[in-house]
């Protein structure tokens, strides 16, 4: 059976009874925060210029563009949506392919949802579907695998499979034609890591989204294509990919991924909205500053040591813009000392450009730290301080991590807070956190979209 033919079989034979019950309720969580951080995200740069295309291109008022409440195509619903949810990088990860999972899959399965009439399970279940097949497709490709370490963006690569499942499942394509979408979708995803920092990198988010949706509307209408498009001679694998582990994809959904309870394996939320490599420095430098009472006129020098194979992805050492503080460490560890957290008002253009986080920031240095497994996200920090202290701090692992996760109340807090930050009224942050909690119940999902209008 081929990579395809095994992708279909299991998205084909996948029924909403047959997840787990908590599974089911991680699915519903990592949606209440996927959507929170979209909405939020309506107020960055990015949607402008979605906007005017979305215009140019025109299209059927088929679903809804969270924010605006325009309506448009289901496949340019899916773009938009899935590029303001991914542009602060608030949303959660998962370090099997590192990549960020619920984005690429979301926005997808509501804009068809609304369009098709899906019910709450539905959706349900075209997300565990989703998940699970880039759960084993990165943990062939990236995990045990060189995919990422080569420069690829695997949030796009491997989570346009992801949507390709969840679209197809929620059409009801036969195995036939399950396998041409995943071969079609084959044939399209990309993105590569030279982008981050600019909207190219939410755009991927957005594409992952739009290319399995499109892939699974031209195969439920005869478009055909390679059984062995992933893995031939010349197949999508083996061009991206010199390493590979294809035994790793097998045994899906026993037991489901969603369901791993540690950093290097389950999904992971964000309380800080930036790049999850060494994320958890930003709750170090927390509690250093907690215990040891300094300013930022005090330090002489901070040392960050991270990951090695984040070195190419935290770029950004003397960030001057929003985007660009996300893949900076040593913004990271300034912003923390000078505002005493990063959230969404420390991740602006403004406050990125103060002048006391300039200056402290260019005292940071970034540098490999062989001790850290890329299945952590410590970051092991030393503090010289003017006074002759030298402190230092290891933290591990960050809030909302697998092994650390997001309590209902934080969870709500941060939902609440995306919310408001993207315009969004108490009343309907109320109501959507309640749809969406209770999705099992809804019958449709045009009241949570109408809920996310500003």
């Amino acid at each position: 059976m081929t990579l395809t033919e095994q992708f279909a079989e299991f998205t084909a034979g996948t029924t909403y009874a047959g997840i787990p019950e908590a599974a089911r309720r991680k699915a519903k969580e990592c949606i209440l925060d996927c959507l929170g951080v979209a909405i939020a995200g309506t107020r960055e740069s990015i949607v402008p210029p979605l906007l005017q295309y979305v215009d140019a291109v025109g299209g059927l008022p088929q679903a809804t563009l969270i924010g605006s409440g325009k309506r448009t195509s289901i496949t340019n619903a899916a773009l938009v949506n899935g590029a303001i949810g991914h542009v602060l990088d608030f949303d959660d990860t998962n370090q099997l392919f590192i990549g960020h999972g619920s984005v690429v899959i979301v926005p997808a399965i509501l804009a068809l949802a609304e369009h098709l009439g899906s019910t709450g399970e539905d959706v349900i279940a075209a997300f565990m579907v989703g998940t699970e097949i880039q759960w084993k497709l990165g943990e062939a490709l990236v995990d045990a695998g060189d995919h990422y370490l080569r420069g690829w963006h695997s949030t796009c690569t491997v989570g346009a499979f992801g949507a390709t499942a969840s679209a197809a499942w929620l059409l009801k394509l036969d195995r036939e034609q399950m396998r041409n979408a995943f071969g079609i979708a084959a044939s399209e995803a990309a993105g590569f890591q030279e982008q981050f920092g600019t909207h190219c990198k939410p755009f991927h988010a957005g594409r992952a989204n739009e290319i399995g949706i499109r892939a699974a509307l031209l195969a439920k209408g005869g478009l055909t294509s390679s059984k062995t498009a992933l893995e031939g001679n010349v197949g999508f694998l083996k061009l991206v990919a010199g390493k590979m582990d294809l035994s790793k994809i097998s045994n899906f959904g026993a037991p489901w991924g969603i369901l791993e309870k540690t950093f290097g394996r389950g999904i992971n939320l964000k309380a800080n909205p930036v790049c999850a490599s060494g994320v958890g420095g930003i709750e170090g430098m927390q509690r250093m500053l907690a215990e040891h009472k300094f300013k930022a006129a005090d330090v002489e020098s901070i040392a960050a040591g991270v990951r090695p194979k984040s070195l190419n992805i935290l770029m950004y050492h003397t960030p001057e813009t929003g985007l660009e503080a996300k893949f900076s460490a040593e913004y990271w560890m300034a912003a923390t000392i000078v505002y005493g957290r990063v959230g969404l008002e420390q991740v602006t253009d403004a406050a990125v450009q103060n002048p006391e986080v300039q200056a402290l920031l260019r005292k940071v240095k970034v540098y490999p730290d062989e001790s850290i497994l890329v299945s952590a996200a410590r970051v092991n920090i030393t503090v010289k301080l003017k006074d002759g202290r030298e402190i230092t701090e290891s933290y591990y692992p960050p809030k909302g991590a697998a092994d650390n996760p997001m309590t209902e109340q934080e969870l709500g807090a941060k939902f609440a807070e995306c919310m408001a930050w993207g315009g969004i009224s108490e009343q309907k942050i109320t109501r959507a956190k309640e749809i969406v909690l209770g999705l099992e119940k809804a019958k449709s999902v045009p009241e949570l979209m109408q809920a996310l209008v500003a």
